[in-house]
């Protein structure tokens, strides 16, 4: 079932379907809470995602250079990449500024912003580490489950065994050890800073496009992550495709935060990502931003974990490059255009209705058939964990065959290792 359809099939058995958008929002408001926290609540076969992260070797130079008052680092080698924002930056070689520092913004190949610094003198010659200490999860990963080493283009291929925080302080590990990684742990949430003041927006002309009441939001992109978007923005247009966006939020100059800009028009729920590159920090507007034709199809969605990234760490860091096999659980995009479909086997869809009924008939003063629909929500998942639940982590180990001249055929046990 497509979301309209739950709605529909939720008015059914309440008996109140009105025509009145405030309720519908209501409705779909609670569908979508009970869809996300089913989703991730559980590691459900359906909810697990494996993708591949990529991970970096230190990388060092020795002619390095610090400005006093300063807070960036050069170097004629060009070493710097995009990916080292956020990353961390040791400093040896200077009398007053030798230390770990966090890189906030990649500059250029050759230069880096760094966190809180502000150089005590000038200095040439310095050795300077970059150390991809922590590692960023994918946008939608609610949950890791397990890391490892699994492309078949490098070698060797092996799994990474958990390491819990405790273990890691009680053992005190060395941040400073290299290898190749045995062990990954948890690390604390990111949390990317969101914007505060809402753009404003006009009709950018042209003929061929939408119509009608268009909202655009932004958000901040900070050390290639993104943030929960800006309040709304709204404006009618004629039949225009463009926007013309002035009073973003001012971000300062090599901040880092950079503007993404995001259009719903009157033909969809959802907002979209515009085609033109993103706003730079000190630059309040762009000209233009544009939504093509295809919009639906080619353009993403406003990302929807509210600029919340989970984080890892490796045991010992990573001394070369490697692509890192990642199982996580992930949370599904909200239910928003009415054909949007909820992400788990069609014919359990019924289970969002019953509880969304159950939530229902309480709001209606009716709790006796609130009580129905709990009891018919509960059947419903008990069947779900029944066919889809995943078991955590450990492994199972085949025994030794059991046998004698009593029994016609062998049988093996298996005994749970996690």
């Amino acid at each position: 079932m497509n979301l309209q359809e739950l709605r529909e099939m939720v008015g059914s058995i309440v008996d109140y379907d009105p025509d009145v958008q405030t309720y519908r929002d209501e409705v779909t408001r609670i569908l979508n809470e009970l869809y996300l926290d089913f989703f991730v609540d559980k590691p459900w076969k359906f909810a697990v995602k494996t993708t591949e992260v990529q991970v970096y070797k230190d990388v060092s130079v020795t002619n390095g250079v610090i400005a006093t008052g300063q807070r960036t680092v050069t170097s004629a080698s060009n070493p710097f990449r995009n990916w080292m924002g956020g990353a961390i930056v040791e400093i040896s070689g200077s009398p007053s500024d030798d230390g770990e520092y966090e890189i906030e913004k990649f500059g250029a190949v050759g230069i880096i912003y760094l966190k809180g610094f502000s150089a005590a003198g000038n200095v040439t010659g310095l050795t300077i580490t970059v150390k991809q200490r922590y590692v960023d999860m994918p946008q939608d990963c609610a949950e890791v489950m397990a890391v490892g080493l699994r492309n078949p283009t490098q070698t060797p291929t092996v799994p990474f065994d958990y390491l819990s925080r405790y273990r890691d302080e009680e053992y005190g590990l060395l941040l400073s050890a290299q290898g190749q990684p045995t062990d990954w742990l948890t690390y604390d949430d990111e949390t990317v800073l969101s914007p505060v003041l809402a753009l404003t927006v006009a009709d950018g002309g042209g003929s061929g496009g939408f119509t009608g009441e268009t909202h655009a939001k932004y958000t901040f992109l900070y050390q290639n992550k993104e943030s929960a978007p800006s309040p709304d923005s709204l404006v009618t247009v004629a039949t225009s495709r463009s926007l013309t966006v002035a009073a973003t939020q001012d971000t300062g100059a090599n901040s880092g935060y950079l503007k993404r800009v995001y259009i719903r028009t009157a033909e969809t729920n959802a907002y979209y990502h515009v085609s033109e590159v993103d706003i730079a920090e000190t630059a309040v507007g762009a000209s233009t931003v544009t939504l093509p034709a295809q919009y639906l199809i080619s353009q993403d969605r406003l990302p929807e974990n509210s600029g919340n990234y989970k984080r890892i760490r490796l045991y010992p860091r990573q001394d070369t490059d490697y692509l890192v096999s990642l199982r996580y659980i992930y949370q599904p995009p909200r239910l928003l255009e009415n054909t949007d479909v909820p992400e788990f086997p069609p014919s359990h869809h019924r289970y969002l209705v019953y509880r969304a009924c159950q939530e229902l008939f309480v709001k209606h003063d009716n709790l006796s058939h609130s009580e129905v629909y709990k009891r018919k929500a509960d059947i419903e998942l008990l069947r779900l964990e029944n066919n889809y639940l995943s078991s955590g982590p450990g492994a199972w180990e085949k025994m030794s065959f059991t046998g004698g001249d009593s029994l016609v055929r062998t049988s093996t046990t298996l005994t749970w290792l996690g």
